[in-house]
């Protein structure tokens, strides 16, 4: 049934593909040894060296920076000998899979310099630490508060900022204390002032939003008396230099306040809590799962999942239980379930991929049925508020299983484990170190580099990208892809709430060992939905499948204007506009110099139109988007984080 849609459809979110991660997708075994307990081999500092790695440890401090190396700051394990707090910073390289001992200390229990507050200088440098939380900003700066450590004559709760320039390899001491356990000064609610700061603590949450301000919640430490649980929500201004205290209680060990689930509140609140996982969407918001923390009576392990919207300043309930200690629905491996959940668990890890799906990995906590370390990973979408048991086992306490180093293998697996690191590449891959946990047969501190590859190995297939346009009433997908020798064919399919998809076309696949260009339209929309989501399964001649990443369209949004989202972006920035004639739009991307980085063109139909820009190999930075049609020029900025 042709569809009779009004004009005001609107792309939610759009994504680049590759082939996504599966149940058979491997890990691999990257770096660091396969047996726990293991001290460092740091080599010369600022050297790159195969043979370097960090100490075994857990509670570090991690980045991504604009080339996409990935940073590793101290936490509580190994140096060059015994075990004790760290404030080494390393620097690893995916390209050439080699560890770099940047700055700090090879030996342990080391003490902070601070120099002179906003100054940098070559011999300053952070105290051992663990449980300190960071973020990166878009001149590639990398930051860093709090944690339970050194300050220059003493050892306890830290609420010092620090800011480390890559460039200059020079630390800089911000703002905060340098002495330990100080209490918070809160000033007005919602107001910023340059005397707020956070109180001295360990184990909370961050975030950056699109203006690049830094966002802080909870962790276990001083409110603004005394030391316990934390719920406070602040946000950082960097070229301020000031806090703002936004939601929460400066007063320790507070109950949650969890409303109805899925209905955001005003006065909904996540109970104070510390060691939970966070993630931005691609639409900006704020998500918070687990930790140790009060439930709406009572502490403990924690399974609710939490998103926070900052323009609205609300918290939503949107998954799990209310009541702590909660046992885990794992469901079938690999399918999405309203009724799949992860069990109550904190010290796990987190990351988000390329289509804005949350990832949750390990912890401390409950399996279905006992408690225990765990190596389980899920995955969660924001757009279905669905959970996936994706890998690992239903099961506390597995071994890994190493196999070869470098070598992808379905059948590895990382040990059960809590207090690990995590990043996402430039190229999507997923990546953990370390922690506390299980080699291949015991428990203790772990220095193994993992990789879970979003480039999967079931299909002789890649698929480049996969693109969409509605354009009034119809979805035209464009998708490009190559390597097709052993290759049958795509289905097209269709859902209306992202987990049950109906194949609604085929096209034969060319067979070519180059790139082919694909395309289809659906102009058979179901006029009653809220969403359509589409996916292309890619079969391959022996019957083995796959699977696309899933592209979303909001048919209820009401917008006229010219947009651009989301913003902060990490991988697909959607464009929507009015196009008043039929006729070529075209779309650019430029640097804030006026360099352009990026342009393509396309042919729309007069009406409403959304579309997708792949921005995912562009540095972190602020860019200008310009939409050129009959209309004219509009133009707007983004962040690419």
């Amino acid at each position: 049934m042709k569809a009779t849609l009004s004009l005001i459809a609107f792309l939610l979110y759009a994504s680049i593909s590759s082939a996504q991660i599966l149940p058979q997708t491997p890990w691999t075994w990257m770096k660091g040894d396969n047996t726990i307990d293991q001290t460092g081999i740091y080599g010369t500092q600022c050297i790159a060296n195969n043979s370097n790695k960090p100490g075994a440890r857990n509670y570090s401090t991690t980045w991504r920076d604009t080339t996409g190396n990935l940073w590793l700051f101290g936490g509580l394990g190994y140096g060059i000998s015994g075990m004790g707090y760290l404030n080494d910073l390393w620097k690893y390289t995916p390209a050439t899979n080699n560890w770099t001992w940047v700055k700090g200390d090879n030996t342990i229990e080391q003490y902070s310099i601070y120099g002179t507050m906003g100054t940098a200088n070559a011999t300053n440098k952070p105290g051992a630490a663990y449980g300190s939380v960071s973020w990166t900003d878009a001149n590639n700066t990398l930051w860093l508060f709090g944690g339970y450590g050194y300050t220059n004559n003493d050892f306890g709760f830290l609420n010092t900022i620090w800011k480390y320039n890559p460039a200059t390899n020079q630390w800089i001491w911000v703002k905060g204390d340098k002495t330990i356990d100080k209490v918070g000064v809160y000033g007005t609610k919602g107001t910023a002032h340059t005397n707020n700061k956070p109180g001295a603590r360990y184990g909370c949450r961050t975030w950056i939003d699109a203006s690049g301000n830094f966002w802080l919640y909870g962790g276990f430490g001083f409110g603004e008396s005394g030391n316990g649980i934390l719920n406070d929500l602040w946000k950082y201004n960097p070229a301020t230099n000031q806090w703002t205290w936004i939601s929460g209680d400066k007063t320790i060990n507070q109950r949650g306040v969890y409303g109805t689930k899925g209905i955001s509140g005003s006065v909904n609140k996540p109970g104070g809590r510390y060691l939970s996982s966070s993630w931005t969407d691609n639409s900006g918001n704020f998500w918070m799962f687990g930790g140790y923390g009060f439930d709406e009576t009572s502490p403990g392990r924690l399974n609710d999942m939490w998103k926070y919207n900052p323009a609205a300043n609300e918290w939503t309930w949107v998954s799990g239980e209310k009541t702590v200690n909660q046992l885990g629905e794992y469901g079938t491996q690999g399918q999405p379930d309203m009724a799949n959940k992860p069990g109550s668990r904190y010290i796990s890890s987190s990351w988000t991929d390329a289509a804005g799906e949350l990832w949750l990995f390990g912890g401390f906590g409950n399996d279905a049925v006992s408690v225990g370390n765990l190596n389980d990973l899920w995955k969660f979408s924001p757009v279905t508020n669905a959970w996936t048991w994706m890998k690992g086992d239903n099961i506390v306490d597995q071994p890994g299983i190493y196999g070869t180093q470098g070598l992808p293998d379905p059948t590895n697996k990382s040990g059960a484990r809590t207090a690990s690191v995590t990043w996402t590449d430039n190229n999507g891959n997923l990546w953990l170190f370390g922690g506390h946990g299980f080699d291949g047969s015991s428990e203790g501190e772990l220095n193994d580099l993992w990789k879970i590859t979003s480039i999967g190995i079931l299909l002789p297939l890649k698929l480049l990208q996969f693109n969409a346009v509605l354009n009034n009433n119809d979805v035209r997908l464009q998708w490009q892809s190559e390597q097709e020798t052993a290759f049958s064919h795509f289905n097209i399919q269709r859902s209306v709430d992202g987990i049950n998809f109906t194949t609604i076309g085929h096209i034969s696949g060319n067979g070519n060992s180059g790139r082919s260009n694909y395309n289809y339209t659906d102009n058979d929309l179901q006029s009653t939905s809220l969403k359509v989501f589409y996916r292309l399964q890619m079969v391959d001649k022996d019957g083995r499948f796959n699977y696309s990443k899933v592209l979303v369209f909001d048919l209820k949004q009401t917008t006229t204007t010219f947009t651009a989202f989301p913003n902060p972006v990490v991988h697909s920035l959607n464009v929507s506009f009015t196009q008043e004639i039929t006729g070529k739009v075209v779309i650019s991307i430029t640097d804030m110099k006026g360099v352009t980085i990026k342009r393509q063109t396309q042919n729309i139909v007069a009406g409403r139109a959304s579309t997708n820009i792949d921005v995912s190999n562009l540095a972190p930075a602020t860019y200008i988007i310009s939409l050129i049609n009959d209309s004219g020029t509009t133009q707007q900025k983004f962040i690419k984080q």
